[in-house]
């Protein structure tokens, strides 16, 4: 689409313009209560073409936000409740027959990347280790995804796509601690280049640097609320 002076304007920049325009309008908020910066916040990460993690008990609010920011932002939403004998093909797409005939059939989450949307990933820490490792290659710098099925067919994901997951911090199990390390005060690692790069990705789509700094280091880095809290004073220090 052009506009009159002839400029291209994709899909992604006339969200970002809506989403800019509804974050300022009065009333925005019909149908979601915030209950801090969240909004702000996830908006600035979908512009930056960044995945969310969302922490907290259940019942929070946390798929409520997820479901608010899809119609605000205008973009179509896929939703998969993890469970623990969920596969990849749940979320990659499977062969089916249909008239004696064999047809693939995507997932939501290639639907979700070949659309432009955002797949939400609901309680992922239910999920098993094989269907999380599918979307590594998404939730990085790639922003792609390999079907292995289709003969490895790579899939770069179209403008408006993001990952969200989200799981809660309570939730304790022996068979997931390798791969979620919840609920263990204290920093078992520094934060890293991409988280950086992240912090900075959020603060060129408007955010303050203490803000983006918080949302992308501190609360990353421990799900302690002690700790957070100790991260939070010491990025305060340095960023406003």
């Amino acid at each position: 689409m052009c506009d009159s002076g002839g400029e291209e304007i994709s899909m992604k920049q006339m969200s970002r313009q809506a989403s800019r325009t509804w974050l300022d309008a009065p009333g925005r908020q019909h149908g979601y209560i915030p209950v801090g910066d969240e909004v702000e916040i996830f908006a600035a990460a979908w512009e930056s073409g960044l995945s969310v993690m969302l922490k907290g008990p259940t019942g929070c609010g946390k798929t409520r936000l997820v479901e608010h920011m899809a119609n605000q932002l205008g973009v179509p939403l896929f939703t998969v409740s993890c469970h623990e004998d969920m596969t990849a093909s749940d979320l990659l797409g499977r062969f089916v027959l249909r008239e004696s005939n064999t047809e693939w059939v995507d997932g939501p989450l290639t639907r979700a990347v070949r659309e432009g949307g955002i797949c939400y990933l609901d309680e992922v820490v239910e999920a098993r280790q094989d269907a999380v490792v599918a979307v590594h290659s998404l939730a990085d710098h790639r922003r792609e995804l390999n079907i292995e099925r289709l003969g490895g067919v790579k899939i770069h994901a179209a403008e408006g796509f993001q990952l969200v997951v989200s799981y809660n911090p309570g939730y304790q199990s022996v068979l997931k601690e390798a791969i979620r390390r919840l609920d263990d005060p204290g920093l078992r690692e520094a934060a890293s280049t991409r988280t950086l790069v992240a912090t900075a990705s959020l603060v060129q789509a408007g955010l303050s640097p203490r803000t983006a700094a918080v949302s992308a280091i501190a609360s990353s880095l421990s799900d302690d609320e002690d700790t957070q809290e100790r991260l939070t004073v010491l990025i305060e220090s340095y960023l406003q």
